[in-house]
């Protein structure tokens, strides 16, 4: 993997493992194979990081930001070009009634009181997940942009 994003993250995973030395055991461990300056090498960007050395970190910190973004990856549908200020709007709009239909849900006066009843979380889950991919649709275009 040779995306920034992907070499960032892992260089994140490593430094919360303890650094290049206890990846380098953790991959030697998994493995029988795994050097300091191979790990370092993948945390710098000059090689790229192997799927393996992921799934081997990430298991060792029971964490798995890299493998959660391999399968958003999956969800997207390409999309054209549209101005980073129009995904903003559109995002606020949908941010704003995910979370009026949580306020309401919560409310006393609701249908189920302080409790969600099964079509106020129905209704809470899509708005909050429609407002998710609006998210991940400024994600996306941030991380094209070229500095």
């Amino acid at each position: 993997m040779a995306d920034d994003v992907f070499r960032g993250m892992f260089d994140g995973l490593v430094r919360r493992a303890g650094g290049v030395e206890a990846v380098a055991a953790v991959l030697e461990a998994r493995f029988g194979v795994g050097t300091k300056s191979t790990v370092s090498k993948m945390c710098r960007g000059q090689i790229g990081v192997t799927l393996d050395a992921v799934v081997a970190v990430e298991d060792f910190l029971n964490s798995y930001p890299i493998s959660r973004r391999l399968v958003e990856r999956l969800g997207r549908e390409p999309q054209g070009a549209q101005p980073l200020s129009e995904l903003a709007a559109t995002c606020a709009v949908s941010a704003g009634e995910a979370h009026a239909a949580l306020v309401r849900a919560m409310s006393e006066t609701s249908a189920g009181g302080t409790a969600l009843t099964r079509g106020e979380r129905t209704d809470v889950l899509a708005k909050m997940r429609a407002a998710r991919e609006e998210m991940d649709h400024i994600i996306a275009a941030v991380e094209g942009m070229v500095a």
